[in-house]
């Protein structure tokens, strides 16, 4: 059964990607947690805090029950925890060995900058146990045809993640599209890694698309998302390689602040 957390704050940019995650699984036996932060640990209301958010929690269910439908094959886990919101979060993925986290991101006229507030791109940080989905407030859920993942390879695409990626191509049939920006021509390790790569997902990946930098590195990703009709962009998170540059340096922050699609983003697992 799949372990899927749904952070919530109760806005409706959270019950968004709720409603994302209900309607992306309908066909799956999971179980969905979902957490609301409704205090720190040093809060002396924190008790009457925990029973708020109880609540609140029930009357979410209910209403996503509503909206999409009764479903056997899912389950609920309502979660109020008080504790720091990043952290706590991040322990209690990994102690209930979360296979996903599905966090929404802020409508444009909610915050300048969408990403999904300062919080969330902390999480991305912390989650390193599983992948994150972000799903833009402004989409209604429809069929992923197409997937992109695109990456440098300056580092090898770890196993895990490479069926991470099959498991959601495989979730709706959707093919992958292999995309890269035209750097590293001259090196022999990155043409491994991305032959490698390209090797595991033959069987549902369309031909690599290899473009060059038209205006900006971010520009070209959503004009490639844009042209070829992308549906979901996958990228892998390096905190201290190739997307030091992508997330250290805001490209992804800046990127998801355009991205009209769901936006997975896999952890850094060694192979």
């Amino acid at each position: 059964m799949l372990q899927i957390l749904v952070p919530t704050d109760f806005s409706n940019n959270s019950y968004n990607a709720l409603y994302y995650a209900a309607r992306l699984f309908k066909d799956k036996e999971c179980t969905f947690h979902i957490v609301n932060v409704c205090s720190d640990e040093n809060d002396p209301d924190r008790e009457e805090a925990k029973v708020a958010s109880a609540e609140r929690l029930e009357a979410l269910v209910h209403r996503l029950v509503r909206d999409v439908g009764a479903n056997n094959d899912h389950f609920f886990e309502k979660v109020s925890l008080c504790s720091d919101m990043t952290k706590g979060v991040a322990i209690y993925a990994k102690e209930q060995k979360v296979d996903l986290t599905v966090i929404g991101n802020k409508a444009k006229e909610e915050i300048k900058h969408i990403l999904f507030g300062n919080n969330a791109m902390q999480l991305v940080r912390e989650l390193t146990s599983c992948p994150v989905l972000i799903v833009p407030m402004e989409i209604d859920f429809k069929k992923v045809d197409k997937i992109a993942f695109t990456s440098n390879y300056t580092n090898p695409i770890a196993e895990e993640n490479v069926r991470a990626l099959q498991f959601f191509s495989g979730l709706m049939d959707s093919v992958i599209v292999p995309m890269s920006i035209e750097e590293n021509k001259d090196n022999g390790a990155a043409r491994k890694n991305k032959t490698d790569f390209l090797g595991s997902i033959s069987e549902k990946s369309s031909k690599e698309v290899s473009l060059p930098v038209f205006d900006g590195k971010v520009n070209t990703i959503l004009e490639f998302v844009d042209l070829w009709n992308i549906d979901m962009l996958c990228m892998v998170y390096y905190p201290h390689h190739f997307f030091l540059e992508f997330i250290g340096k805001g490209i992804i922050k800046e990127l998801n602040t355009k991205l009209k699609v769901p936006f997975l983003i896999l952890p850094n697992t060694p192979n």
